[in-house]
């Protein structure tokens, strides 16, 4: 073997074991193992039996137990029952500034990414009210973009690196719905049923790395704010981390906000002889 392809030969062994969660299609169909079988079937369950106002279902695990990789082969799972829009909120926004304004924002970012990476049709005066609406509050001059970049402006893309790079872009977001919440859940929900009249299935939204913001964050999103994270009227499953679930005021306010529909990821524990 030459030089160069027993070097690529280790670079490509390196990749492949290194403890990172198995997100994409590929990855997963290279190296997953099954587990998690009964979890996931619970989490299948609960979405069957959501209602309207009975939807959201708060997820969590040990750091490193695999649940994102969970999550991800699970949403790959229902995608011909569900239109699905998994995504990690550390690929949008920056962890140090992640709040519920913020998280429901990059929900409507993402489902409209995903409409357009799956070509949904949807109809042009309807696509042309939500580009604006999102041009407006990211303070985007359309127009200029398009001068700017031309056929290569992907305003979903654009508006991404812009949350996840630009403090300035996070904190107007933030000022413009701080006192006007009710217009971004509204949004959302028009989004979605938009989307679910053109596909002709639910919504399900899975936010991902939720569980690996601080817990003093934590507590302001899902205490403070979580009437309003349950607002959305579609599908949502949010992760937490376990240190939540110890914190018995925050524990009993996820159960009761969410109509007791926490689902935990098991671990077994081993013990030498």
């Amino acid at each position: 073997m030459a030089t160069s392809n027993l070097l690529e030969a280790f670079r490509q062994t390196y990749q492949n074991f290194q403890l990172l969660p198995l997100v994409t299609d590929d990855k997963l169909d290279d190296f997953r193992i099954e587990y998690g079988t009964r979890v996931r079937l619970e989490l299948e369950q609960v979405l069957e039996d959501c209602t309207d106002i009975n939807n959201k279902v708060i997820f969590t695990g040990h750091r490193g137990c695999g649940k994102s990789t969970l999550l991800a082969y699970f949403s790959r799972q229902i995608r011909d029952n569900y239109f699905v829009v998994f995504f990690s909120i550390a690929d949008m926004i920056e962890m140090s500034d992640v709040n519920h304004i913020n998280i429901l924002f990059a929900i409507a970012v993402q489902m409209m990414a995903k409409a357009e990476q799956d070509k949904i049709k949807i109809k042009e005066s309807k696509k042309q009210k939500f580009y604006q609406w999102f041009a407006t509050k990211t303070k985007t001059n359309l127009e200029e973009k398009k001068r700017e970049l031309g056929l290569k402006l992907n305003l979903f893309s654009w508006i991404k690196t812009q949350l996840t790079t630009n403090y300035t872009t996070r904190d107007e977001i933030k000022q413009e719905f701080q006192r006007n919440i009710s217009e971004l859940t509204d949004q959302l929900d028009l989004i979605a049923t938009v989307i679910r009249e053109q596909t002709d299935k639910e919504i399900l939204v899975i936010i991902d790395d939720l569980d690996k913001l601080d817990l003093g964050v934590v507590r302001e999103i899902f205490s403070d704010h979580i009437k309003v994270l349950m607002r959305p009227k579609f599908r949502i499953i949010y992760t937490v981390p376990m240190a939540a679930m110890r914190d018995k005021n925050l524990r009993t306010i996820m159960q009761d906000e969410s109509n007791n529909q926490v689902k935990l990821m098991p671990i077994s524990k081993s013990f030498s002889k």
